[in-house]
């Protein structure tokens, strides 16, 4: 019999290092700096606390023919799963979104097209944020600070 291989929630980062701060394990250096400085300039963030479902899951109605890794060419009927996107941080209020962005996988470019096009369809979109350094982040947390100051007025 063989086990299935428990599925990991905290997928590994490429070339990043994940780190615990204030009990919250972030997945990368760059992530933990983000935070810190969001917290540096007093501005509210959700980390990765709102998922989105960019396409729901279905069931194909005809027969479907895939390779499997022990069986051969099989015919299958599994569920295609929802297609989500959990993004780094989360203005409370729904203003901004930021995704800290080092190295990209081969998925992102696309899920991150999907995203913004999801968004598009709600009746305010929020602002996105990709910022891929600490200086992207730093400019970042500026543009998000001028924002606020003008929407205060």
């Amino acid at each position: 019999m063989r086990l299935k291989k428990k599925r990991s929630s905290n997928k590994k980062v490429r070339n990043a290092t994940a780190k615990v701060y204030k009990g919250i394990k972030f997945r990368s250096k760059l992530e933990l700096f983000t935070y810190k400085k969001l917290e540096e300039a007093d501005i509210k963030a959700l980390y990765e606390k709102k998922k989105y479902v960019l396409q729901e899951g279905f069931r194909y109605p005809s027969e479907v023919y895939e390779p499997h890794k022990t069986k051969g060419y099989v015919s299958t009927t599994a569920k295609i799963r929802d297609i989500t996107y959990t993004p780094d941080f989360v203005d409370p209020n729904g203003k901004w979104i930021i995704e800290v962005k080092g190295f990209a996988n081969d998925v992102f470019p696309v899920k991150w097209k999907m995203f913004k096009d999801y968004l598009m369809q709600q009746a305010n979109p929020p602002m996105l944020f990709l910022p891929k350094n600490q200086k992207q982040v730093l400019q970042t947390i500026e543009l998000i600070k001028q924002f606020k100051a003008a929407t205060v007025l």
